[in-house]
């Protein structure tokens, strides 16, 4: 048998998952440079934090504030928070200010709702006991901020709004909206209202060839997060890259438009793969976004055989299940929040021989952003996966092994 390891549960004990393959078939790691670079040691960190790549340093930014908030990724989204907030609040420190001039929020935009045990495992014990943490209420205590130029009207948490001194930090992923997230994308939706978020989803419809996986420059969706970022006077963002073990591999700090378009500019070969495609079966693995899982699917679907004659494996391994969304997940039987779109049945059928989701703690309610339910095959290991494949294709097959489905993206040719 082949076997190709790929990563695993990222906020539980983050281990590698052994798959194996007959021998008989040919099979890819599609990996990409930036999952295998090694992370930065904390002195690292705290220096790109200490000398940003543009505008003033946070210490000079800090000096006179009254306020400080520090917006912050959800569980969503990979980054280790933990490695970085110390050094962003020394610098708030060195300049007088006090732990009750400092909170946290978390860029929700519209996820649901986080606990403790997520806020110690995402900040760190010694930020959850010395300072506050707010989850983020798109539905209330929001306050008028103005409307971009592509006509969205901005509403913004109301305690983010109140200080002087506004902060992020997250991280640089290939993002079907904007290119690749990060930036101004931590306010815009991370701390907006929720009529700003559907007014902000609704800018996916408008020209096509203007937002997408990978399709950073020009992209019609991350012009409006920097216009509103412009408008709030986001101050000083942290955003970082990672890797295949969770770690921080690259950093940018300083003004939202540098660090975010230095870090795409990073991320394009960081995460892109370089494949004709054409395969036989692709097993989407997800880690840095495992509880979004479905999006993975979307990067299979790319690389199979174009005549339908293709299975695809989502692995889903998320033990807390795939995120409370209020503007794409249901909410109900057949119905959910304004952009959902409930899977009608044989839907998959037109690209697919087959979906197959490994999921070891499924639910019913994790389908509904894959797929209709009959249309899907549930297991809960990979040796009922390996035993559906080897009926399907008893003879030779290609197979694409995607690292981290979540955090990858096809690189157009040059």
């Amino acid at each position: 048998m082949k076997t190709i390891n790929v990563p695993s549960r990222l906020w539980y004990d983050n281990e590698e998952k052994e798959l194996s393959f007959p021998d008989r078939w040919q099979v890819d790691n599609l990996t990409s440079p930036g999952l295998e670079k090694p992370g930065l040691t904390p002195q690292e960190i705290e220096g790109r934090i200490d000398n940003p790549i543009d505008g003033l340093p946070l210490l000079e930014l800090a000096r006179g504030k009254k306020q400080a908030v520090i917006v912050f990724d959800d569980m969503t989204r990979p980054t280790p928070v933990k490695l970085v907030a110390p050094y962003v609040l020394a610098a708030l420190h060195h300049v007088g200010m006090k732990k009750e001039q400092i909170r946290f929020i978390w860029a929700l935009g519209s996820h649901g709702t986080y606990d403790m045990i997520a806020a110690r495992k995402k900040l760190g014990d010694e930020i959850v006991e010395n300072y506050r943490v707010y989850n983020h209420d798109a539905f209330q205590n929001t306050v008028p901020a103005g409307k971009t130029p592509g006509g969205i009207e901005l509403w913004f948490n109301r305690e983010f709004m109140a200080c002087d001194l506004k902060i992020g930090i997250g991280c640089i992923t290939p993002h079907v909206h904007v290119g690749f997230g990060g930036g101004a994308k931590i306010i815009l939706p991370g701390v907006a209202g929720i009529e700003s978020i559907n007014q902000f989803h609704e800018h996916f419809n408008r020209d096509p060839s203007r937002h997408g996986l990978g399709n950073f420059d020009n992209n019609i969706m991350r012009a409006e997060c920097d216009a509103a970022g412009d408008i709030v006077e986001l101050n000083f963002k942290v955003d970082c890259l990672i890797n295949r073990r969770g770690e921080i591999a690259s950093l940018y700090a300083g003004s939202f438009r540098a660090t975010h378009a230095q870090g795409a500019l990073e991320a394009k070969e960081a995460y892109g793969i370089t494949s004709s495609g054409g395969y036989d079966i692709v097993v989407a693995n997800t880690y840095a976004k495992a509880n979004e899982s479905a999006i993975a699917l979307l990067l299979a679907r790319m690389l199979l055989k174009p005549d339908a004659t293709g299975t695809a494996v989502l692995i889903s391994d998320a033990p807390e299940g795939q995120v409370p969304h209020y503007v794409f997940r249901s909410w109900g039987t057949g119905y959910g929040g304004r952009h959902f779109k409930p899977r009608l049945k044989w839907s998959l059928a037109s690209s697919l021989k087959k979906a197959i989701v490994l999921n070891p703690q499924p639910t019913p309610t994790c389908l509904d952003w894959v797929g209709h339910a009959e249309d899907v095959t549930v297991v809960k290991t990979w040796q009922e996966v390996l035993d559906i494949l080897e009926a399907e294709y008893p003879a030779k097959a290609r197979v694409g092994v995607i690292q981290d489905g979540t955090m990858q993206y096809i690189k157009k040719p040059a």
